[in-house]
C-alpha cells in the first residue's frame, strides 16, 4: 500500500490575482443569475468568427446550477464563460449559484418536482449519490472529447462508467501556526499524538486561542467526514474494504473515535467546533483562534490578500501519522454532473466540451483559486505557478491522494455513506450525547450495514 509523503513547504507571501469578468454580474447565495440574449452585436461578432449564425427560434436552453466557492473569483470567470457560450451557440444559460451546503437538498427537491436542472457542479461524492439515483448521464462522449489525466479518469469513473466529469482537484493540506507551535519547543509533529501534546501546550481558552480547530458539523460538505475517515484510516481501522464488506467495527476504530471525541471532550478545539460546517475552520484559523486546520488551498489564498500577516506565520505540513505508522490523505475534485433527466442534456455536454477547448482560460480558472484546486488536464501544470514553492506541494498532493471513501468500491454505495456523514454524526453522538463509545460503533456499522447490504 502506497504512503503519502510530502515534503514539508514553508508558506512565503504571495499574491494571486484573481482574475475579473468585465461587465459581468455574479450574484451570491441562491439567486438565479440569466446570460442575457445575443445582442445583435455580440451575435455578429460571433458570425464574423465563423460561428453558424441560427434562427433566433431554435434558441436553445440551459440550466447549470453551480456551487459557491469560498474564493468570489470563481464564479465571478464561470459566469463569463457562460456568457461567452450563450452568444457564440445562441443558448440562453440560466446560471444558478447554490452554497454548497444546499445544492443536496435543493436537487432533490427539483428532481421531485420533474424540474432537475441540466447541468451541476458539485464534489464528486454528491454528483456520485445522484448517478445511484439515475440522474446522472453517461459522460464517456466528453471524456473521448478532453486529455483528461490518468488520475482523473479514474476519478472519474463510477460503476465502471464515465459520469463524473472532472472540474479539478481539491487535495487537502494541515496548517500550522508556527508562531505558536514554536512555543513547545517541539518539531514538526509526525504523529497525531504529537500534534495532540503540542496543541494541549499552545491551548489558551482563556485569551480565546485553541489547539485545534476540526469543525466536525454534519452539514452537508466533506471535510469532517473526510478527516473522520483519515483517523480511523492512520489507526488501522477500515470502514468498508476493496470487496464493498463492511469491516468498521473493530479495535482500531473504536480507539481512533476516541481519539477524535477526546480533541473535544478536553477542550482543545472550540466548542462550536461540534457543529461547525466546512467553512467554520476558514474562518475560524483566519480569525487567528486555532492552531491547526486540515483544509484546502482556499484558506492561503485568503490569508495572501487578507491576513498576510498570518501566512508568513504559517507553514503547511504533511499529515501526521497514526499508531500503524501510515498517513492517509483523502480528498477528491469538484466535478460536472449532467443530468440526463433535466431537459437539455446535449447542451450541458456541448457547454464542456467548450469550457475545457480553451485550456488557457481553463488554467486562468485554476490559478485564480490560488492552488485550492488543481488541474484535471494534460499539458497546464508546467507553469510558474504550480513551480512556486508554496503551490507545488498541492499539485504533488492531487497526485496522490485517496479517495474519500478508501479502500471501498468506487459505487453509489460508497458516495451514500460518505454524504451522510455517519462517522461524523458517531463522533456527535459520543460527544453530545455522551453515548458509550462502543455502542456509538455498533450503530455506526448498523448503519453501514443498511447502504452495503
Amino acid at each position: 500500500m502506497k504512503k503519502t509523503k510530502w515534503n514539508l513547504l514553508c508558506v512565503a507571501l504571495g499574491g494571486v490575482m484573481l482574475l475579473s469578468a468585465a461587465g459581468c454580474s455574479v450574484q451570491n447565495s441562491d439567486n438565479v443569475v440569466t446570460t442575457a440574449a445575443p445582442t445583435e452585436a455580440t451575435t455578429k461578432a460571433a458570425d464574423s468568427q465563423g460561428t453558424e449564425k441560427q434562427d433566433p427560434k431554435e434558441k436553445r436552453q440551459l440550466v447549470f446550477w453551480d456551487k459557491s466557492e469560498y474564493v468570489e473569483g470563481y464564479n465571478t470567470l464561470m459566469k463569463a464563460k457562460v456568457d461567452a457560450y450563450g452568444a457564440e451557440h445562441n443558448v440562453e444559460v440560466n446560471y444558478v449559484i447554490v452554497p454548497a451546503a444546499d445544492m443536496k437538498q435543493k436537487l432533490m427537491a427539483a428532481i421531485e418536482a420533474g424540474n432537475a436542472p441540466d447541468l451541476i457542479v458539485g464534489d464528486d461524492t454528491l454528483v456520485g449519490q445522484f448517478v445511484s439515483m439515475n440522474q446522472i448521464a453517461d459522460c464517456a462522449d466528453v471524456f473521448a472529447d478532453v486529455d483528461f489525466t490518468d488520475n482523473a479518469k479514474i476519478l472519474g469513473t463510477f460503476n465502471g462508467k464515465e459520469f463524473l466529469v472532472p472540474l479539478a482537484f481539491t487535495a487537502p493540506g494541515m496548517y500550522l501556526r508556527m508562531d505558536k507551535w514554536q512555543e513547545t519547543g517541539m518539531e514538526i509533529p509526525q504523529t497525531w499524538e504529537e500534534l495532540k501534546a503540542g496543541a494541549k501546550v499552545i491551548n489558551d481558552p482563556a485569551n480565546g486561542f485553541y489547539g485545534m480547530g476540526f469543525a466536525m458539523g454534519a452539514s452537508g460538505g466533506g471535510d469532517a467526514e473526510g478527516f473522520c475517515r483519515t483517523i480511523i484510516l492512520d489507526w488501522g481501522g477500515v470502514p468498508v474494504d476493496e470487496s464493498g464488506k463492511v469491516t468498521i467495527n473493530s479495535p482500531e476504530t473504536l480507539e481512533a473515535l476516541k481519539f477524535i471525541a477526546g480533541l473535544y471532550e478536553e477542550g482543545l478545539i472550540p466548542p462550536d467546533g461540534i457543529t461547525g460546517d466546512d467553512g467554520w475552520n476558514n474562518s475560524a484559523y483566519l480569525a487567528g483562534t486555532v492552531g491547526v486546520i486540515c483544509n484546502s488551498g482556499s484558506v492561503v489564498s485568503s490569508m495572501k490578500t487578507e491576513n498576510p500577516e498570518l501566512l508568513e506565520k504559517t507553514q503547511i505540513i504533511a499529515y501526521p501519522a497514526g499508531p500503524t505508522g501510515t498517513a492517509y490523505t483523502l480528498g477528491g475534485a469538484n466535478v460536472f454532473g449532467v443530468f440526463e433527466t433535466g431537459k437539455n442534456t446535449e447542451t450541458a455536454k456541448e457547454f464542456i466540451k467548450y469550457y475545457f477547448s480553451d485550456l488557457d482560460n481553463y488554467n486562468n480558472m485554476i490559478e485564480a483559486m490560488g492552488a485550492m484546486w488543481q488541474p484535471v488536464v494534460n499539458g497546464v501544470d508546467d507553469t510558474e505557478f504550480w513551480k512556486d514553492p508554496v503551490n507545488a506541494g498541492w499539485l504533488a498532493n492531487s497526485k496522490n491522494t485517496y479517495k474519500t471513501y478508501y479502500p471501498a468500491p468506487s459505487d453509489e454505495r460508497a458516495t451514500v455513506s460518505f454524504s451522510n456523514q455517519l462517522c461524523v454524526k458517531t463522533v456527535q453522538k459520543i460527544v453530545v450525547n455522551k453515548m458509550d463509545p462502543q455502542e456509538a460503533l455498533n450503530q455506526l456499522e448498523a448503519e453501514l450495514n443498511k447502504i452495503y447490504k
